[in-house]
């Protein structure tokens, strides 16, 4: 197996696994919304976590190329440049918090320091409210470009799982465990694509 097709199968069960981690963390570990280690474990799952859903976009990207026409490629690659778009604005949020939890001596610091952040002009949309979001517009849309009824099922339960998030970030354990199991199924099938041997079976749509 090719170290690209190696790595973005890893993706598909790492970046849903890493979303869960950082939600527990959130959840239950004490002095999760605090700076400490909660805080800097947490934000660092969930940095990781979002570079690996940007792997993952280009492998659904890579799926959707070899088994579309040129419509379906076309859609996948509007939803491959918003998932990047999104992993590069969640990616930026990541990072900020990660620097104040390190850099703030206790919470009324860490208020402080966001305030300067986010009181930039831009910042609010671009790296919060907004431009994050385009990685769930992304992921909705490379598996809607998708064939086969692993790929409709696969986009139902990150649509479940994306709702779950938004609806309130308590439940970034469920939204994960939904892209885990929306993402397994489709492991082999990006394999066959990334690292087509002479063994490789490409997976037939149903």
């Amino acid at each position: 197996m090719t170290r690209r097709a190696a790595l973005t199968r890893f993706s598909f069960i790492a970046a849903p696994v890493l979303l869960i981690a950082y939600g527990c963390i959130r959840l239950f570990a004490v002095g999760s919304r605090a700076p400490g280690w909660a805080w800097t474990t947490g934000h660092a799952a969930f940095l990781l976590g979002v570079v690996l859903f940007g792997v993952a976009c280009t492998g659904l990207h890579r799926i959707a190329a070899a088994d579309g026409g040129p419509a379906r490629r076309r859609f996948a690659r509007g939803g491959l440049v918003a998932g990047l778009v999104g992993t590069g604005a969640a990616f930026t949020q990541a990072a900020v918090d990660l620097y104040v939890g390190l850099r703030a001596a206790d919470k009324p610091e860490m208020r402080e320091l966001f305030a300067q952040v986010q009181d930039i002009p831009g910042v609010m949309p671009l790296v919060y409210t907004v431009g994050p979001l385009f990685l769930y517009v992304g992921l909705i849309t490379l598996l809607a470009s998708l064939t086969g009824r692993d790929a409709l099922r696969s986009l139902l339960l990150v649509v479940v799982g994306t709702v779950a998030i938004g609806s309130d970030l308590d439940f970034l354990p469920v939204g994960g465990l939904c892209y885990l199991l929306a993402f397994a199924p489709l492991t082999r099938r990006v394999t066959a694509v990334l690292d087509p041997g002479p063994a490789s079976t490409r997976p037939q749509a149903a």
